[in-house]
């Protein structure tokens, strides 16, 4: 027994030694995974901070678009020392900017700062933060605020870039303020100027327009008021202010199938109304010479003038009133540059027969104004008594209008044996002497805007030479016409192709007598049309057309991403983001340059 004892005793050496030697196997097994857990525990921790720069970075983005839409002059802030902005041009957003500046007290904003110094915003209920910085190289040209937002969280920085663009005008193919036509054509009362779900009164000059059957709409289409829809297709989203039930109308209609492909419930969704502005004087001030805010002022014309684009990239400009192409702001100092084209009756100058030919103006403007009072001290001012050489105001059986002839060449407007335009008056011509009006055709190659103080009328084809980099855009502040002039012979037919954005301030787009001589063919366009009221471009009867032409609308997919030069926005506008991708973190997390 005592023998049994000790060998026992013996054995548990041994197993003293198994046992420490597992002991040892488990803290070793503990010990890595305490290393393996402690791992990946960092790993997750960085993995959350790493993800949190990149929400902090779009909170910052959010909270930049939510400032421009409480100030739409915000763009001229920003940190002109950062390394984004260094290719940031002129806003002009206001008298006296030039590049980039800071807010003054107290509306510091933390998110300018920059380096390791340099502050940062944080995000609400929460460690991380952001900052960013703004880059305005592209917002002359076509309204487009690009943004590197650099997000932080702990040890972790993300940044991404972003382009902010106006919504507006040039989201639709189609936008109306009002359906009804232009009471300035129509002679309806001040009181049919409502909403149909506000309560108009429908009567026989006061009545919505409709989309027939004939008519594609290929984009999205908004109008402020409630639509009158028979039988058309309509392409894109359709959207309307009306608050009625059903949100459209088809009271009347012949043909009441209508195709609305992109929306459910075939009909029309509900979206906010869009104001608009009420002159286009803004890009006048384009033109001027004495402006800080207006570092390239781009040319002024004076009286009716004629633009023919060229497929090389140039314009005829014929404008005889023309005495000075720039100005000062109150009109009394002039400037003459050679890309405008010089004043004057000799070649190729503006007011020979033949015009100056000149370069479009790379993503800038021309603004044809109206003459002048030659009671005032404005450098182009005159008066119809006293016109140009070669130029006569005339006023047959009723029509004012007038004449430049020169050589055995001749332009007339109104047309031999044209009758009275439909709206036009002796107290509102069609074809004023003095009028501001531009008459636009032809082959466009550039970044260009033209606007007119009076009517743009479009005389033939407008067509872009190269459709992926030409952008043209036409305001007036009252209607663009189609012109179709009403006479015996001589007058439009066929179809017609207008590739620009469009914009009638106060009044319309349509299609110049449009209830009157031969049956056209299709109005194409290629872009964007906006207007105060609805433009009439034919007539129907029971779904068949009977004068002027069917639509075909398409719109210009680019606009999504930019607009002509110093095109116009709406009154209230929000700036959404078009563009936006990850970028290299542009500071680290001490807040240095990267």
């Amino acid at each position: 027994m005592l023998r049994r004892l000790r060998d026992g005793q013996k054995d548990a050496g041994y197993t003293l030694i198994v046992v420490t030697g597992i002991g040892l196997v488990m803290l070793l097994f503990v010990a890595t995974s305490l290393t393996v857990a402690s791992s990946g525990y960092k790993k997750a921790h960085t993995d959350d901070d790493w993800n949190a720069a990149l929400s902090a970075a779009y909170g910052g983005l959010e909270e930049y678009q939510t400032r421009l839409s409480n100030d739409s002059t915000y763009v001229k802030y920003g940190n002109p020392s950062a390394p984004f902005s260094a290719t940031s041009t002129d806003t002009g957003t206001a008298a006296g900017s030039t590049l980039l500046t800071l807010p003054g007290t107290p509306n510091v904003n933390t998110a300018f700062g920059i380096g390791a110094a340099g502050t940062w915003s944080s995000i609400p209920g929460g460690a991380s933060k952001f900052r960013y910085e703004v880059n305005t190289k592209d917002y002359s040209a076509s309204g487009i605020v690009h943004l590197r937002v650099t997000g932080k969280a702990n040890n972790s920085t993300r940044s991404i870039i972003a382009d902010l663009k106006q919504s507006g005008f040039l989201d639709f193919v189609y936008f109306s303020d009002y359906e009804i036509q232009d009471p300035q054509i129509s002679g309806a009362s001040s009181s049919c100027v409502k909403y149909a779900w506000d309560g108009r009164v429908a009567t026989s000059n006061c009545v919505n327009i409709q989309f027939g059957a004939f008519d594609v709409i290929n984009g999205p289409l908004h109008s402020n008021d409630q639509l009158l829809v028979c039988g058309a297709r309509f392409k894109g989203v359709v959207t309307s202010s009306s608050t009625t039930t059903p949100i459209y109308s088809k009271s009347g209609c012949s043909s009441t199938t209508s195709y609305f492909e992109k929306n459910t419930d075939n009909a029309p969704a509900y979206h906010g109304t869009i104001a608009m502005p009420v002159t286009n004087d803004q890009l006048q001030t384009e033109t001027y010479t004495d402006l800080a805010s207006v570092a390239d002022p781009g040319c002024l014309y004076t009286g009716p003038t004629t633009i023919t684009f060229n497929s090389n990239g140039t314009m005829t400009i014929i404008s005889p009133w023309t005495q000075f192409t720039q100005t000062n702001s109150a009109g009394t100092v002039g400037a003459k540059p050679d890309r405008c084209g010089k004043p004057g009756n000799g070649n190729n100058q503006l007011g020979n027969i033949a015009g100056a030919t000149i370069p479009t103006l790379p993503s800038n403007l021309i603004y044809v104004q109206s003459v002048p009072s030659n009671s005032g001290s404005d450098v182009n001012k005159g008066t119809a008594s006293s016109p140009p050489n070669n130029f006569t105001c005339t006023n047959t059986n009723g029509i004012a209008g007038w004449t430049f002839s020169k050589n055995g060449t001749t332009i007339q407007y109104p047309m031999v044996g044209e009758d009275t335009p439909l709206g036009s008056s002796s107290t509102n011509p069609a074809y004023g002497c003095t009028n501001g009006d531009a008459y636009v055709k032809g082959a466009f190659d550039g970044s260009m805007t033209v606007g007119a103080k009076n009517y743009i009328y479009i005389t033939g084809d407008i067509t872009y030479v190269n459709a992926t980099s030409d952008i043209l855009g036409l305001i007036s502040t009252n209607a663009v016409y189609v012109w179709n002039p009403d006479v015996a012979t001589g007058g439009t037919s066929g179809d017609r192709t207008i590739q620009a954005s469009i914009l009638s301030v106060a009044h319309t787009f349509q299609v110049q007598n449009y209830n009157s001589g031969s049956l056209k063919g299709t109005l194409n366009v290629y872009g964007a049309i906006a207007q105060k009221y609805r433009g009439t471009v034919a007539t129907s009867s029971g779904g068949v057309r009977n004068s002027g032409y069917a639509k075909n609308y398409v719109y210009d997919e680019r606009l999504r991403y930019t607009a002509p030069p110093k095109f116009l926005t709406p009154t209230s506008t929000t700036y959404d983001v078009s563009q936006v991708a990850s970028v290299p973190a542009a500071f680290s997390a001490t807040g240095a340059i990267n």
